[in-house]
């Protein structure tokens, strides 16, 4: 299944490079625990997984215009004059990303954010090995209670979400004055209340928070065993929230992938390649310079077989070689000529235990012998042997010697 990287950026205060990561599956759930650090440690488990950065909700404005226009670029044009007495700052220094209309609020999201943070905050991704899918505002992504209101305690900030409103941060100290004005709702009645807290602080905080009990309708007190990431990383998928890469900071549509974790193995890969190419190259050398010393040796061959006749391409001369050795031969692979009486003397000596060959010629296809045998009967034995073999078999002579009978025979193969 598909995994993501979840990288929450710190909050302005501090350092920019740094932020604390979790990997999580297609639902949402946590892939091991959350680890913080820098920026290039980050990367180092970006391989393989797509990058989600969510930004500190205290440099992002989240809104819901109402505009006449559905959607394109007409709609991405009305969006800053639509927000435009809710700025601070000229619309000029500001980057609007619009998400999609859902049909049951009648406005579109939109989230603000400086182009100087966008860019401070691509550009330390971008120095760490990273080049993330999507980014956007955790006050987007903050849970949803039905018919209640959420708040979520990290640190030194309280997140605040009713069910029908846009998610806030507040930075206020103490935090009780942080609370009232997140509980205040302008209405009298009592509201439903869940607050998640990091262990930690609600050790610190437990009489304030359980306090708040009597002043609310009901009070659910969720621990955040990990802290605060892995509870806004659950929500990111069932949330939609806006990208803010778009416009001049969406992707170029090329692949996104961080090679930071693969620098070293990239660098011995290339090494290797290196040496390999070097060794082919050695081998190539020293097999040209085998195969001319080769071509060398079957020049000389062929001039001492064939004494007064051109040389020939070496891969030419050895073909010439081989049919001469074929010629020699009889003609190859059907025994014909001095092969063909040679083979039917070695099939009659195998037979005929005490026969030599004392003398033998051959000429144009004839093959005189002069051969000692035990007994005259194995004569008649080479002749039958010679005709099963198509070779005319001829005793010219016979005579007994020794307690033997030498005699001269002659082997006619047929003409090739």
């Amino acid at each position: 299944m598909p995994e993501t990287l979840i990288i929450r950026l710190s909050k302005p205060s501090a350092d920019a490079t740094t932020a604390e990561w979790l990997v999580v599956d297609e639902a949402g759930g946590a892939v091991g625990s959350v680890q913080s650090g820098p920026l290039a440690d980050a990367a180092l488990s970006a391989a393989g997984r797509k990058v989600t950065v969510l930004i500190p909700g205290t440099d992002a404005l989240l809104a819901e215009p109402v505009v006449p226009v559905k959607g394109g670029a007409k709609l991405a044009q009305m969006v800053p004059f639509a927000l435009e007495e809710q700025l601070a700052s000229d619309v000029d220094d500001l980057h609007f990303a619009v998400g999609k209309r859902s049909d049951l609020r009648p406005g579109v999201p939109v989230v603000v954010v400086a182009h100087a943070r966008m860019e401070e905050w691509l550009a330390a991704l971008r120095t760490a090995g990273l080049a993330p899918d999507a980014m956007h505002a955790e006050t987007a992504v903050l849970p949803a209670t039905a018919n209640a209101v959420t708040l979520m305690i990290d640190h030194s900030r309280v997140y605040v979400r009713r069910a029908e409103t846009l998610g806030a941060v507040l930075e206020v100290q103490p935090l009780i004055e942080a609370l009232q004005l997140a509980l205040a709702s302008g209405d009298e009645a009592r509201e439903h209340v869940t607050i998640y807290v990091a262990e930690d602080d609600y050790e610190q905080e437990r009489d304030l928070l359980e306090g708040l009990r009597e002043f609310t309708a009901s009070l659910q007190l969720r621990l955040l065993s990990g802290g605060a990431l892995p509870l806004l990383a659950s929500t990111i998928a069932q949330s939609n929230p806006v990208n803010l890469l778009q416009g001049k900071y969406a992707p170029d549509g090329s692949i996104n992938v961080s090679f930071a974790p693969w620098r070293y193995a990239a660098l011995l890969a290339g090494i290797f390649f290196a040496v390999h190419l070097g060794v082919k190259g050695w081998q190539l050398v020293k097999y040209q310079k085998e195969e001319a010393q080769l071509d060398a040796a079957i020049s000389e061959v062929y001039q001492q077989a064939m004494p007064g006749v051109p040389l020939p391409d070496p891969s030419k001369a050895r073909k010439q070689m081989e049919s001469r050795l074929m010629a020699l031969r009889g003609g190859g692979s059907g025994h014909t000529g001095l092969m063909a009486a040679l083979s039917t003397l070695g099939e009659a000596i195998n037979q005929i235990p005490g026969t030599n060959i004392e003398a033998i010629s051959y000429r144009d296809n004839t093959t005189d012998l002069r051969v000692l045998t035990p007994t005259v009967d194995a004569l008649d034995r080479i002749k039958q042997a010679a005709g099963q073999r198509g070779v005319s078999a001829e005793i010219q002579s016979a005579s007994p010697r020794d307690s033997k009978t030498e005699a001269r025979m002659q082997l006619k193969t047929p003409a090739t």
